[in-house]
């Protein structure tokens, strides 16, 4: 904590990361639409033009899985599954209406949040995958063409499922007001942190708790 006004959430480096993957996504995301749907050919000007787009596609697509990887590492012992996060998932009723006095505590990330980072390092290993095996330029020779279409089947499915679970992390974080304000800044207030993790606002505090104990027996000295 930080003198009892601000709490850090997120370091700068977790910060950059972060955005780098949402950033590279969302040019992954629209650059494949606008080759997959002809409707939606117009977004490839997005990058100049259709063959930039295209080419462009991949180099995204590599930076965003290799961004969730660092993430994963980065966030992966926050994020194991505790004893009590299957009930706060049976209670999603309650998480989504808001009535916290039924809602399990949670530490610093909620089973939701954990569930998605799976789901998205899921998808990043199978969009790798098959991506390369796509990779006209590159790659795609060295596979035989019932290989070359299946990765392209596999990831085409993959994104559109990728493309939706971004979608909804980006509205839980607008909707929990201050997640979005605590990912561009680093931090989140204490009545934050207690109303929407308090078992990890309490874990902190017990960290602070005994500096002061022991500064105040110094005091006394």
């Amino acid at each position: 904590m930080n003198g009892g006004k601000t709490i850090l959430r997120h370091k700068p480096l977790d910060r950059l990361a972060h955005w780098t993957v949402a950033f590279t996504g969302v040019m992954s995301l629209l650059s494949g639409l606008s080759f997959m749907f002809a409707p939606l050919h117009w977004l490839s000007f997005i990058f100049g033009t259709p063959q930039l787009a295209r080419i462009l596609h991949p180099f995204f697509g590599v930076a965003m899985c290799l961004g969730l990887f660092f993430l994963a590492f980065r966030y992966w012992h926050h994020n194991h599954f505790e004893q009590g996060d299957l009930k706060w998932m049976l209670r999603i009723k309650d998480v989504l209406l808001e009535n916290e006095e039924r809602i399990p505590e949670v530490g610093q990330y909620n089973p939701g949040q954990k569930l998605i980072l799976r789901q998205f390092l899921a998808s990043a290993v199978l969009l790798l995958v098959s991506g390369i095996v796509a990779w006209r330029a590159y790659f795609s020779a060295y596979f035989d063409i019932e290989y070359v279409r299946l990765a392209l089947l596999t990831h085409s499915a993959i994104a559109a499922l990728f493309g939706i679970s971004l979608l909804i992390h980006a509205y839980m974080a607008y909707w929990v007001e201050g997640s979005i304000e605590g990912m561009l800044d680093g931090k989140v207030s204490p009545a934050w942190a207690k109303q929407h993790h308090p078992r990890w606002y309490r874990e902190l505090f017990a960290k602070k708790a005994p500096n002061k104990k022991t500064q105040s027996k110094e005091t006394q000295k």
